[in-house]
């Protein structure tokens, strides 16, 4: 029989939030719950993990028990006291979820499931908020999170400085060593340049030289000394009408260069004529730069048009490391450490975990922006190996792609369209010391409803120790007040090459 009658000899226990059913049906199935919090590890430090309770009911009651603590909530959707998840996460271990549904006069418990604490989390999360209409600006955010509450702020609005219909496109925050005493974003159209706050002071500059293709666009922050790696872009994006793809932003060109913060000069790390190099991320020690690029041909015109119709499928990125000296700036050959267009996949957005043992990857059937993509899936290369394994722990039927660590390396955030194939939303998942993930889970919220009905798309999530400490109004009042300073060139350096 698929329901077996229990009768609790017990008296009916009674909490200020709640009562368990005396007698009750026992389902065999565990509960349908929005979002999915069953049987997952989750961090000891992060706020509720509350849900809605999907099944067909009229009362409903959930009992949270973690070693001799309980607590009791009614209701379809749990919204647990932050002063009442404190006590159950400081008892450790398992948090053991019991859900009982009331359909008539009958009540039902479905089988119980586990919220596992690990180790803690960051405390804080920046991600840009972006509308779903391409040209659409006066609406584009960089929030930040406090992950172990539920308190959300503003870091910089693109709507706080404009002129009249002139307005700003805001993007690719970055942060050094999860700090925001260092931090950088941009600031395109109006009063546009990289905003940046350096060692705790702010500044804007202008990237742009005549001996680049560019200002700097996809920033990686060095983590010993004061540079920044960036990608240069001439980008250009197309509309699908047919194609599941919805969106295609790729390149026309692209380079890598090395911002020298304290001389305020930009110098050449990679403009190979016959590559396409993008994304740039350090290795933890600061030693390598490690990057994505697509071979083309060296008689290649990019300024035809037919690319964006025909050929944009035909381009694939491989990832490569360059080795770095950081106290003479200067660079040694780059090496291709995985060959993708061999398997004609598309690799992109390197990420090398805290302890520098693990380069986490986005993948696809072609191109470099995947967040379109619905064959996009993460990857993960052992650099003490070289193998590389799908994530299929982490991956969904939709898109996966920009990806985070935690500090402690525990943890991962990255962005997914798993819920409506729409909108980007933020998931997590543990990762343990044998290399694995855990059950991914959306970002908790209070009221997990909100995402349901949001028309925005997080962006770009990621991980810092602290918030950051420039208020909105004080980031607008400077980017108004100042123009964005000029950069000088400096030739590139090589490492002396070994006989």
């Amino acid at each position: 029989m698929r329901k077996v009658l229990f009768t609790i000899l017990a008296v009916l226990l009674v909490s200020c939030t709640g009562q368990i059913p005396s007698r009750f049906s026992q389902e065999t199935s565990k509960p349908d719950i929005t979002p999915d919090y069953r049987d997952i590890i989750y961090p000891s430090n992060m706020a509720p993990a509350n849900f809605r309770i999907d099944n067909e009911g009229s009362r409903f009651v959930t009992i949270f028990t973690a070693g001799s603590r309980k607590t009791i909530l009614k209701g379809r959707v749990t919204d647990m006291p932050l002063r009442k998840w404190r006590k159950l996460q400081a008892e450790g271990g398992t948090v053991n979820v019991e859900i009982f549904v009331r359909n008539g006069k009958d009540w039902n418990r479905y089988q119980p499931f586990t919220i596992t604490l690990a180790e803690p989390i960051d405390q804080y999360m920046a991600y840009r908020m972006i509308p779903p209409l391409d040209e659409y600006y006066e609406e584009i955010f960089i929030n930040q999170r406090d992950l172990t509450t539920f308190k959300e702020s503003t870091v910089y609005s693109n709507a706080m400085v404009h002129n009249g219909s002139i307005g700003q496109c805001i993007n690719c925050h970055h942060f050094r060593n999860y700090s925001t005493d260092n931090m950088q974003f941009h600031a395109r159209q109006y009063k546009g340049g990289t905003v940046m706050i350096f060692n705790g002071d702010l500044r804007i500059v202008n990237l742009k030289t005549d001996s680049t293709l560019s200002a700097g666009v996809y920033p990686a922050w060095h983590p010993t000394h004061d540079y920044i790696a960036y990608s240069t872009n001439i980008t250009k994006q197309a509309m699908h009408l047919s194609d599941p793809n919805r969106v295609e932003v790729r390149d026309l060109a692209s380079d890598l260069i090395l911002y020298d913060i304290n001389d305020n000069s930009v110098s050449i790390i990679e403009n190979d004529s016959c590559q396409f190099e993008c994304f740039p991320a350090w290795s933890p020690d600061g030693l390598t730069l490690f990057y994505v690029s697509a071979a083309v041909e060296e008689d290649y015109n990019k300024e035809t048009p037919r690319i964006m119709k025909t050929d944009f499928k035909a381009f694939h990125y491989d990832l490569y490391a360059k080795p770095f000296n950081p106290e003479t700036r200067e660079w040694g050959p780059s090496r291709k450490i995985f060959d993708a267009a061999a398997i004609n996949r598309s690799a992109t957005m390197p990420r090398v975990s805290p302890d520098g043992r693990y380069l986490m990857f986005s993948m696809g059937e072609y191109g470099v922006f995947h967040i379109w993509h619905r064959d996009a899936d993460l990857y993960l290369m052992d650099l003490f190996t070289g193998q590389v394994r799908e994530m299929n722990e982490v991956n969904s039927d939709d898109v996966e792609s920009y990806h985070s660590w935690s500090s402690n390396g525990r943890w991962i955030v990255f962005s997914s369209r798993r819920d409506d194939g729409a909108f980007t939303r933020l998931y997590l998942s543990h990762f343990d010391t044998d290399g694995k993930f855990s059950k991914p889970f959306a970002l908790p919220l209070r009221k997990p409803e909100y995402v349901e009905n949001l028309m925005k798309s997080y962006n770009i999530p990621e991980f810092i120790t602290e918030p950051v400490k420039v208020s909105p109004r004080r980031f607008a009042r400077f980017i108004s007040r100042n123009t964005a300073e000029s950069v000088s060139y400096a030739p590139k350096k090589e490492l002396p090459t070994t006989p």
